[in-house]
């Protein structure tokens, strides 16, 4: 019996909707048989489907198995994918009914004792899920926050596989959840650190308030302890407050690489990045086989601070080192 379903992949920030079609034959020799272009993540993830649907108590399938991951050219990484594998076993199986697969999608890892656990990039997925058409969109509790955000489409948050299984046969009901704006603000719109913190440095501070003003870059000169970093870090709080297009664009970022902190919506700090100067191209610009942001992506709509010892620099992607102050001062006025 054949079972398909609707789950997605992360490609950068983006979410690609995904088919996961799973085949049972019957008369086959057991085995089980993953397709798509699927990383290692995904293809250990047969096991840990196996032995969830057993210690719920569904039956495993014992014949061969055929789960294919459309379309095949989209390099699928990491394990969202547990989920709607399982409730596509299930449903080959013939232990659950197929009648609300179409209107619902499902990403989720799955632990071993049927567990739920939270997904990268679940505000991003939400969003595919709406421009997709699709009524609702089975996710992990822990996800449940951030995907809220999104309008238009029911956020279903799944503590276990068996509460997945028992939404979609209309046996369990599940309320969508809620999103709640002032809350979100209340909770993640407060920093931890101010601008008047800074005591003195009335020159520095004036050349931080126009650079804020003017969304100016800035080149600190000065010995270790006379307050760079400290200036850098609380400049974030004096620029203006996110908007809600900045604020969604950014914890789609954060989501993406899952920065997020646990019951966290959205982010409504301006971010402030300090990667150390050792830092690697890809750590600081992004990249990957699957790309993946880095450093400067996760300074989006915030600050980039990064301090360079001996005057290092770096010009045009390469590392140089300037002899003396002056050259410093003058690659600042260039800069």
């Amino acid at each position: 019996m054949l079972a398909k379903l609707f789950s997605y992949s992360l490609l950068g920030i983006e979410a690609k909707p995904v088919e996961v079609e799973v085949d049972i034959s019957p008369a086959s020799m057991p085995r089980t048989v993953l397709v798509g272009m699927a990383e290692m993540a995904v293809k250990e993830s047969t096991h840990r489907v196996e032995r969830a649907l057993v210690n719920c108590g569904y039956s495993r399938p014992i014949d061969r198995v055929v789960i294919n991951l459309s379309p095949a050219e989209l390099p699928k990484d990491g394990a969202s994918f547990d989920l709607p594998i399982a409730l596509g076993m299930i449903v080959a199986c013939g232990q659950l009914a197929r009648d609300r697969l179409h209107d619902f999608a499902a990403v989720g890892e799955l632990a071993l004792d049927g567990t739920v656990r939270p997904v990268r990039g679940a505000l991003s997925m939400a969003i595919a899920a709406r421009e997709q058409g699709k009524t609702g969109l089975l996710v992990p509790v822990d996800n449940v926050p951030e995907a809220s955000v999104v309008d238009g489409i029911q956020i279903i948050p799944i503590g276990t596989l068996t509460e997945a299984v028992g939404f979609l046969s209309g046996e369990l009901e599940i309320e969508p959840a809620q999103f709640s704006w002032d809350r979100a603000v209340a909770t993640f719109g407060t920093y931890d650190v101010d601008y008047s913190d800074v005591k003195g440095q009335e020159s520095a501070k004036r050349a931080v308030t126009v650079a804020a003003a003017g969304t100016h870059h800035l080149l600190m000169i000065g010995s270790p302890g006379t307050g760079k970093t400290l200036l850098a870090r609380r400049l974030v709080t004096i620029l203006p407050r996110l908007n809600t297009e900045e604020s969604l664009e950014t914890t789609r970022i954060w989501s993406a690489v899952g920065r997020l902190e646990r019951g966290q919506s959205l982010i409504l700090q301006r971010p402030f990045r300090s990667p150390h100067h050792t830092i690697s191209e890809a750590g600081l610009v992004g990249g990957g086989s699957t790309p993946t942001p880095g450093e400067i992506s996760l300074a989006h709509h915030g600050v980039l601070f990064q301090a360079f010892p001996m005057f290092e620099l770096y010009v045009e992607g390469s590392r140089v080192f300037p002899e003396n102050l002056d050259d410093c001062r003058a690659f600042g006025q260039a800069a």
